[in-house]
């Protein structure tokens, strides 16, 4: 089967999803086409991450999408990036001639693809299947007002307007809200895993040994960029409120690249954690040795993102190495914390709030041990489980007798099951 990957950015998780899919798809012999962009093709990011499959697939990366100004990026938004997407997916539509079309990042052109275009039209005349998955989107988290709620309606019906013959979500709440919607978006959607790769074998001593820390001290970390999105003023604010309740052993570690807005903070206004060696700082792209070496190292990870309502692979990561969240109080991240048991949740937003609750997870993350549901919860986001479940129907379709994976109703006990399957 011919199946074209139509995926241009390269930035986030994107080209970490088209690897997991590619290397399924070439398992499965599949002749596998991805179109991408010549920004993406040229990143240090597609080479790192299809690297090993670059000589099993087929690549086309036309100089026709719209960039983000001064950034690196593809822009993805407004319409002059989104009809950009469209044209190019047509014309390799058009020259490719796929039998199924599957979409890492479809949030773009969701919804746009609900009107009538040339994309649908191809698809339909051509009997060409396509899949998309949703990373984001208004339905992807509860409403309280009318505005918002018009929003999502209107959203959800454009989505049912499309060509797609499957959608995938990985956020529950959106996928709860397709499943109780009166379209075909109940028999349509699916509830995708965000994938990460399994944590090495490697004790805490070792993670800390690898990172140049101390075996004594008590760790509370951000890792992954670090960053205003990853609401790193909120964490030094809390931290140094919280700073005279906390032993003298305690750090704050911020183990990733930083943005130059964050390096001025620490130089200026946060300079005297810094000089005190309350704040420890590894200030670098980290391999994934040393990713997953900053996790174990830590007595409680934060994910104090102020407005981030959608999946975070960190929270996933610190539920895998048995690690405590202390996470925002808003979306996804409250969801999964709160109902699996993976630590615990708070206003970040606010400073005094978060500094007390960060001392009292440093004074208990020593007790966390995770839950049964926790360790099925990590099963399910595993990258074989990912890959099982985006090539359900592809295998369906050649007549492949492939593993169905882990279902979202796995993860439950007898109780909750049967309102989750």
């Amino acid at each position: 089967m011919r199946v074209l990957i139509f995926e241009p950015q390269f930035v986030g998780h994107n080209l970490a999803y088209v690897h997991h899919i590619a290397a399924r798809l070439v398992d499965m012999g599949c002749e596998v086409h991805l179109l991408t962009s010549e920004r993406a093709a040229q990143s240090e990011e597609f080479s790192k991450h299809l690297a090993d499959v670059i000589d099993s697939i087929h690549v086309s990366s036309p100089d026709s999408f719209v960039v983000r100004g001064a950034t690196r990026g593809v822009r993805v938004n407004g319409p002059t990036a989104v009809l950009a997407m469209m044209r190019s997916l047509y014309v390799g539509l058009c020259d490719i001639r796929p039998q199924h079309v599957l979409i890492p990042f479809g949030n773009p052109i969701a919804h746009w693809a609900g009107m009538p275009n040339p994309i649908s039209n191809w698809m339909r005349r051509h009997e060409c299947e396509s899949e998309l998955i949703l990373l984001t989107g208004k339905y992807a988290y509860p409403h309280r007002d009318l505005r918002s709620a018009i929003k999502e309606r209107l959203a959800l019906r454009m989505l049912a307007m499309g060509p797609w013959n499957r959608i995938h979500h990985i956020v529950p709440h959106a996928w709860e809200v397709m499943q109780r919607h009166p379209s075909r978006l109940s028999t349509i959607s699916r509830l995708l895993p965000d994938p990460i790769d399994a944590p090495p074998r490697m004790t805490k001593r070792e993670a800390r040994t690898l990172l140049g820390l101390n075996a004594s001290d008590r760790i509370v970390s951000l890792v992954g960029l670090i960053d205003r999105r990853k609401g790193i003023q909120q964490l030094l604010e809390a931290f140094e409120i919280a700073a005279p309740r906390l032993r003298p052993n305690d750090r704050l570690l911020l183990a990733g690249k930083a943005t130059e807005e964050t390096r001025h903070l620490l130089a200026n206004r946060f300079r005297k954690l810094v000089e005190d060696g309350h704040v420890i700082r590894i200030d670098r792209h980290l391999s994934a040795q040393e990713l997953w070496g900053a996790c174990i190292a830590s007595d409680v990870m934060t994910t104090p993102y102020p407005s981030h309502l959608y999946s975070a692979s960190i929270v996933i990561r610190g539920a895998a190495v048995g690690v405590p969240i202390l996470a925002n109080s808003i979306g996804w991240m409250e969801d999964m914390v709160q109902r699996f048991g993976l630590g615990g949740t708070c206003d970040t937003n606010r400073r005094d709030v978060f500094a007390e609750n960060l001392r009292e997870a440093l004074d208990h993350g020593a007790s966390y041990c995770p839950t049964a549901d926790a360790k099925r919860f990590v099963a399910f986001h595993s990258i074989d489980n990912f890959a099982s479940r985006i090539s359900e129907r592809i295998a369906e379709r050649i007549g492949i007798n492939s593993s169905l994976g882990m279902r979202w109703s796995d993860v439950f006990d007898e109780h909750f099951a049967s309102k989750a399957a």
